[in-house]
């Protein structure tokens, strides 16, 4: 079962949701991704069944396992509970457990010369692929086979690899000709993500938003 941003039920009370649904309806470029992205982290999402149950109907969960033992079986309980809820379900850089699993697709992570995101849209044109945006330098291969590009920091971030926040004008001149999906991440909170609407970004995408 594919899921390709299915019915979006966002909060009305949640200011988070309704921009992310918003940017979804005025983004630059088309995609298939949701507007609203939770990434998993075993080092600062402790409770991931809970953070997903507080999800809208429609959005995207990315699970990271970052090489942890036992990843599949959790990754097989996630893949039921996202089917129930009508989530989209992503594997963090692993194609081979996204396939075992059955997930949507895969997020990788960073690479100017786009390797596997090239490789995984040959052999599985159908699945969801995203990408993490490098820091620095230039992408060697076309962005457009990607269904997002996740760049960060926006604002300030708890995360140990988000690095100096850039701010939304630094992140719209870094991605000014790239032809395809952003995805604004880092920091992103009910008190700023306002701040994202008008950018053309196509969603956002976190740890944590406070939902």
């Amino acid at each position: 079962m594919k899921l390709n941003y299915p019915e979006w039920s966002y909060n009305e009370s949640n200011i988070v949701s309704k921009v992310a649904s918003q940017l979804y309806n005025e983004r630059a470029y088309p995609t298939r991704l949701s507007p609203l992205i939770l990434l998993t982290d075993p080092m600062r999402m402790k409770d991931i069944n809970g953070s997903l149950k507080r999800l809208p109907q429609g959005s995207t969960l990315i699970y990271r396992h970052f090489g942890k033992a036992g990843n599949q079986k959790k990754a097989e309980e996630l893949r039921a509970l996202t089917l129930k809820q009508r989530l989209q379900f992503l594997i963090g850089n692993d194609p081979h457990l996204a396939l075992a699993v059955n997930a949507d697709g895969v997020h990788f992570s960073r690479d100017p010369k786009l390797i596997a995101p090239y490789y995984w849209r040959d052999k599985k044109p159908d699945w969801l692929i995203s990408m993490a945006g490098i820091k620095s330098g230039c992408y060697e291969r076309d962005l457009t086979i990607l269904d997002g590009l996740l760049v960060s920091s926006v604002f300030p971030s708890n995360s140990p690899t988000a690095g100096a926040p850039i701010g939304i004008e630094g992140i719209k001149k870094k991605t000014k000709g790239f032809c395809c999906p952003i995805f604004a991440m880092g920091g992103i909170n009910s008190k700023n993500a306002h701040k994202l609407i008008g950018t053309g970004f196509s969603g956002i995408a976190g740890v944590g938003f406070g939902l």
